[in-house]
Formats: C-alpha cells, structure tokens, sequence
C-alpha cells in the first residue's frame, strides 16, 4: 500500500487532498501542526474522525498534534532582532506577516521531513492553494521546497496548487462523499496578502530569505533532531 504523510489543517484544502489520496489507494498520516500562536487546534480532530468513520483505521492514522514552536523559535532568531533597513538591503522588499508564514511552514517541513525518515514514508501532502495569496504558497516557493523534500529522497504533492474555484472544492467534496463543512484552527499570525500586493518583488524577497537565512537552520535541526523520537509532544 502507498503511504503518505498529510498536512491536516482539519480545514477543507486538508480534507480534500487528503480523500483525494485516499481514493487513489493511499494510507495516510495525519499530522497537525502547532505553533502556539492558534486558537481550536483540537477542531482539526473532529475532521480526522469523520475520515476515520468513512475510510478505517487501517487507511487513516492520526499522528496527532505536534508542537513546532521550539523549531520556530530556531528559524525566528535572530532574524526578529534585525533592523528593517537590514532585512531591506539583505533580502529584499519582505513582509512582517510573509517571514512568520515562511518561518512556520519551513518547520513544518523539517518536522515532516524528521517523521518521514521515522516511519519510513516517501512522499508528503500539502493542501497549499496558489489563490490564497501567501508567498509561500507561489509557484517559485512551493520549487524551492520541492528541492529540500528530494534532497532528503522525499517527494512533497500540492495537489491543490491550482485549483481556484471554491465551489469546484466544495462540489468535489460531495461527490467523495463528504460534507463541506469544517472548523479548523485558526492561526493568529496568518496574514495574506491582497492581491495588489502580492508580486515579483515579494515573492523574491521570501525566496531569498529561505535560501540565504533559512536553510542553513533547516539543514542543521533536521540533523540535530532526526533521531529524536515523538518530536514536538509536550506532556
């Protein structure tokens, strides 16, 4: 059976990529992630048990919640001590709101990455839509990511990148038998973009900030912290 280890937000992208994988024949894990600045991380479970009731156990497995704060923490500093003028001549034209995103899903994916290498999955699931209008979620982002997942013989899927139509999801829930409702986590740093602001300049900025600040940490925790088992349960 193939597996593969799913981004679940508990929100109607996860859901949806998630059946997707399971109606072609995949065993999924479900992973939702925490970086303590969200609210109703808890809601995400009510949607794995509606999974669970209509696939099994034995295709859908929740691996719970994990903490990727201390990851975070890792990816932040020092960046947040830098002056703007700094970050301006360094990296270009980013965002406040765009570095706490790039900075969250980077440690999501190391997290990934780390539990992967643990149980012996080769391919990743990111419900990640380009109309959202997050940096991250561009086409040239979602590359560079793609690389760091090969890198590690890992193959990261956005099979939602460019779906834009929010009754085509919805409509194509129903059809894989599956209600179109969910309450999700709400994240209190997520900020996107408009779709004024949201260009060339920006999206270079945050690619940049990935290549020259970011993967030098990504590289290190994934090393330091592979061989630390249940990574980011706190008890």
């Amino acid at each position: 059976m193939k597996e593969a280890i799913v981004l679940f937000s508990g929100g109607k992208d996860s859901l949806l990529a998630t059946v997707r994988y399971l109606d072609a024949g995949y065993k999924v894990y479900l992973i939702t992630y925490e970086n303590s600045c969200g609210i109703g991380i808890n809601n995400a479970k009510n949607t794995s048990t509606r999974l669970i009731r209509k696939y099994g156990n034995d295709k859908v497995v929740l691996l719970g919640v994990k903490d990727i704060s201390p990851i975070f923490r890792t990816m932040i500093y020092p960046f947040y001590n830098y002056e703007i003028n700094e970050i301006y001549h360094n990296f270009g034209n980013i965002s406040i709101s765009q570095f706490n995103c790039l900075a969250c899903r980077t440690s999501m994916y190391v997290n990934s990455i780390i539990l992967c290498k643990q149980y012996n999955v080769k391919e990743v699931v990111d419900g990640a839509r380009s109309c959202q209008i997050f940096a991250i979620e561009q086409k040239e982002m979602l590359e560079e990511y793609r690389k760091l997942f090969h890198k590690y013989g890992i193959d990261i899927q956005y099979p939602l990148e460019n779906l834009e139509d929010d009754w085509k999801l919805k409509n194509e829930l129903l059809m894989r038998g599956m209600v179109p409702k969910t309450i999700e986590p709400q994240c209190l740093l997520g900020c996107p973009l408009s779709k004024e602001d949201i260009n060339k300049e920006i999206i270079e900025a945050v690619v940049n900030v990935y290549r020259n600040y970011l993967l030098e940490k990504v590289e290190k925790c994934i090393e330091d912290f592979k061989d630390i088992k249940h990574i980011g349960d706190y008890h």
